[in-house]
């Protein structure tokens, strides 16, 4: 009669029960590779004309999160940043958040900023600039 422990011992000829494979050759340890954190810095632009609206653009399509600040900026002007930000950021799958008054924080979609989301909804006029 044969037993399991017999037949294990015909199917594995030495004591390895999984035998030698190519992860047991004897290999130089890699170093670890260090992951770098995502650069969490942003800039600050703050625009006088709409020529503006491309370094915002450039900036947010590089990857660095952007700052608007629309202060003393002309109502028609900020509500045409506001718009093409808001545009921006749909299109680049980005994050767009009222920081202040009249300042917009633009963060590319590796970045996740968290708060309280709603308070832009509060502040009234925010999107109804016109």
């Amino acid at each position: 009669m044969v037993t399991a422990h017999d037949a294990h011992d015909d199917w594995y000829e030495d004591d390895e029960p999984y035998g030698r494979g190519a992860w047991d050759e004897d290999v130089a340890p890699r170093p670890l590779s260090l992951v770098v954190r995502p650069s969490l810095a942003f800039e600050l632009i703050v625009p006088d004309s709409f020529d503006a609206a491309q370094t915002i653009a450039d900036r947010l399509r590089t990857g660095t999160s952007v700052l608007v600040d629309l202060h003393g900026v002309e109502r028609a002007l900020a509500g045409r940043l506001t718009d093409f930000c808001s545009g921006l950021v749909y299109a680049l799958e980005g994050g767009l958040q009222q920081v202040a008054p009249d300042v917009l924080l633009l963060t590319p979609d590796h970045v996740d900023v968290s708060g309280d989301e709603a308070s832009a909804v509060r502040e009234p006029g925010f999107h109804n600039r016109i």
